[in-house]
């Protein structure tokens, strides 16, 4: 398994955690680093919102010294305010810089961000010109293929990319409209690989050693990111690591190691923002770890009257 250099920044592997909306906050991302992620991404973050002192938003952005090197990514329509979000985050500790290019949600493309930038490549070149001139640390950028099926927008972004100092792209391997659905297009991926001069990593449907091994048997595919699939499922990092190393499959965790984690996440969740908020917060991820379990659906239909710890461990009491 190969390790990763993101410019001045030296991963101890090459799998990492993608950011997503609601889901990557500070206790998940500590479950994901103790994992074996080799690098973690804060939640996406409004550049307006930053700029305005939104205290909410700068809460998504504490970051704890046990999750270096972690990635804080932000999203906007315009040069000026993504520069001086860049700033800001810097400034509150992120070792790198992530720009959305990717987000397929309405509210976001109604801003003129996220997927909505890959349909005006002069305003991509002008954006990230700025950011990258606004801050030392790295500057990165996360992108679809496209907007829409049939679409490969990637390589040309990629070299526009390369030519305003960015120094990774993560490519997630479905346009925009499928969302998080459909099999990922793995030859737009080689696509935005051929000929690339800075780390190219593959985003979407990873789930497993062999999903992982779809994009990094890839030529010139430098790593892979992991999402959806990496929620309650925190070795996934480190069984994919050994794959890779010796060839091993290592064990799928059991559902005793996935209720540990579960508990640790409530623990890490309600230290953070207090009881109540905690556990409501909590609503959006449970699914994820009771997945497949016996009695899951039952699970799903109790979490969201879940807002005190005595709360959670009867919905535990469920499972003996």
């Amino acid at each position: 398994m190969n390790k990763l250099t993101i410019g001045n920044i030296k991963l101890k592997n090459n799998i990492l955690l993608a950011p997503m909306a609601g889901i990557t906050d500070l206790p998940l991302r500590r479950l994901a680093k103790q994992g074996g992620a080799g690098l973690v991404y804060t939640e996406m973050v409004s550049a307006k919102a930053l700029i305005h002192c939104n205290e909410k938003t700068k809460k998504l952005l504490t970051i704890l010294y046990e999750e270096h090197p972690v990635a804080a990514q932000i999203f906007g329509g315009d040069s000026h305010s993504m520069s001086e979000a860049a700033r800001i985050v810097r400034d509150l500790g992120a070792d790198i810089l992530d720009i959305n290019l990717g987000c397929p949600v309405r509210k976001i493309a109604k801003a003129g961000a996220g997927a909505k930038l890959l349909a005006n490549e002069k305003l991509v070149s002008k954006i990230l010109e700025s950011v990258v001139k606004s801050v030392k640390i790295p500057v990165t950028i996360k992108i679809r293929i496209g907007l829409l099926p049939g679409q490969n927008v990637a390589p040309e972004i990629i070299k526009i990319a390369q030519s305003c100092g960015i120094k990774m792209v993560a490519v997630h391997a479905r346009p925009a409209s499928q969302g998080h659905s459909s099999i990922p297009d793995l030859n737009a991926f080689a696509q935005s690989c051929d000929g690339a001069k800075i780390p190219i990593i593959g985003n979407g449907g990873i789930i497993d050693e062999e999903t992982a091994l779809k994009f990094l048997k890839i030529p010139n595919c430098a790593g892979i990111m992991i999402g959806r699939g990496a929620v309650g499922n925190y070795s996934i990092f480190r069984r994919i690591e050994e794959f890779f190393k010796t060839g091993k499959k290592l064990s799928l965790p059991t559902q005793e190691e996935k209720i540990k984690w579960l508990k640790q996440h409530v623990i890490y969740s309600t230290e953070f923002y207090g009881e109540k908020k905690g556990l409501v917060l909590m609503r959006k991820v449970v699914p994820y770890y009771v997945k497949d379990m016996p009695k899951a659906a039952k699970i799903r239909a109790k979490i969201n009257s879940m807002i005190t710890l005595e709360d959670f461990n009867n919905l535990l009491n469920i499972f003996c």
